[in-house]
């Protein structure tokens, strides 16, 4: 019996110990049932990078090579903005490439007669206010750029909100450069858009921020990140197709009697395809379900009209979509996906929290 007891003993003591082993090799449960993908956020952020080159490049042919300058500001204070940073919190910077990316997005917000420490100002705030307060890239609530526009705003309203029209190619732009009013001056005035204004519009031969001028440009930068399936169509054409149908609906003569150039008009100008692609997305501060994207989408695109109608200014994009960031968590608690066997609605996979 005793012979007999060793060797149960004997056993359990193999099989706790290979047990154990194999613990050891099984990934912990929140890791599953997720697949490894083969984008780093390295490689996002570059990729980022290479899509805002060509309204990079159009921002200097249309308002000279001083507005180059103003990127480089940006982009140099805001990497020394993240390394200071890391430093004092005595972390590991992991050059992600993501401060250059929020640099590179706040500078095509500003006006091309922006000084040069108006980028420095505002990279700064983003990096550190917006983003590492709260606890770094993925955890900030609203987007950087657009928080440090806002605070740019508030404290130069005025000069953020000059316009400059463009001299290509590659002269520089004075302030006081003003030669007609933009289009969404004109449609806010009750006019209507000739077929050569539109075409300006979207060629970006119009007066206007450093990167959202050219709808061309942006386009091109936008196809390489749908291409690369860094970002989504649904919440860019869902804001953009929002903006029209309100346009269509209310800015004609009567309902529903807005002609094409028009609807088309309020699509092109003012920063909406911009900040539609290009900031709308964020992924840390938009909703992390279907159904919640295109509810975000949809606001964004009806507050950018509001603001248009009854703002100080023609524009509202950035507002509309820092409001919505500011609410992506409610609509993340009240749209969530269900979990697998839970009772709920079956549209979008969506449960809806009482």
């Amino acid at each position: 019996m005793k012979n007999d007891a060793k060797q149960v003993d004997h056993v359990s003591g193999k099989s706790a110990e290979i047990f154990a082993k194999a613990q050891k090799n099984v990934p912990p449960p929140e890791a599953n049932p997720h697949i490894r993908g083969d984008y780093t956020t390295r490689k996002i952020m570059m990729w980022m990078i290479i899509a805002l080159v060509p309204s990079m490049l159009g921002a200097g042919y249309y308002f000279g090579f001083r507005v180059w300058g103003l990127y480089l500001v940006a982009i140099v204070t805001a990497q020394l903005s993240e390394i200071l940073w890391f430093k004092l919190c005595k972390k590991e910077l992991t050059w992600d490439l993501s401060a250059i990316v929020t640099a590179i997005l706040l500078t095509a917000n500003m006006p091309p007669s922006a000084p040069w420490y108006f980028p420095a100002i505002g990279s700064a705030f983003a990096i550190i206010v917006v983003k590492e307060f709260f606890g770094g890239i993925g955890f900030n609530f609203i987007n950087p750029a657009l928080g440090g526009r806002a605070l740019l705003v508030g404290l130069f309203f005025t000069e953020m909100f000059k316009i400059s029209w463009p001299d290509p190619p590659f002269n520089r732009i004075t302030p006081d450069v003003v030669t007609s009013a933009t289009p969404l001056e004109i449609l806010n005035n009750g006019g209507s858009l000739s077929g050569q204004e539109l075409f300006n519009t979207f060629v970006g031969n119009i007066g206007g921020r450093l990167g959202e001028t050219s709808t061309l440009l942006i386009l091109i930068g936008a196809a390489i990140l749908v291409y690369k399936k860094i970002i989504h169509l649904r919440i860019p054409l869902t804001m953009l197709g929002t903006i029209a149908v309100i346009a269509f609906v209310f800015d004609g003569q009567n309902f529903f009697t807005a002609d094409l150039n028009t609807v088309l008009g309020y699509v092109l100008s003012g920063g909406a395809v911009f900040g539609a692609f290009f900031m709308a997305t964020d992924y840390a501060s938009t909703p992390s379900t279907r159904a919640g994207e295109y509810l975000f989408a949809f606001c964004c695109g009806a507050l950018v009209m509001v603001f248009r109608y009854y703002g100080v200014t023609e524009e509202g994009v950035s507002y509309s979509i820092l409001i919505m960031n500011c609410l992506t968590p409610l609509i993340d608690y009240v749209l969530r996906n269900r979990v697998l066997g839970e009772e709920g609605s079956q549209l979008l996979n969506i449960k809806w929290n009482k």
